[in-house]
């Protein structure tokens, strides 16, 4: 709970989210977890797979960032060693 104005509680979400296959992290703000996307989404409106890290383990947003970082390169390389 990040602050408060007139009763309303803001909060906080670390939120990963992908702009053109890359993943990008950031912190977002909203009353709940459907704002804070939404917010996420009018300034990225490209943007899909969103997913909430708030809560979750920092290694686990290693584990994933690792993974995705893995599976782009593997596209690359499968693209360049395609005979043009």
């Amino acid at each position: 709970m990040e602050g408060q104005s007139e009763g309303i509680q803001i909060h906080k979400f670390y939120l990963s989210y992908k702009i053109n296959g890359e993943v990008n992290t950031g912190w977002f703000y909203g009353v709940h977890i459907r704002f804070a996307k939404d917010q996420l989404l009018f300034q990225h409106p490209e943007a899909t797979d969103l997913m909430d890290w708030t809560l979750e383990k920092s290694e686990d947003l290693r584990r994933y960032l690792l993974k995705q970082n893995a599976s782009k390169l593997s596209v690359m390389i499968r693209l360049k060693e395609q005979p043009s």
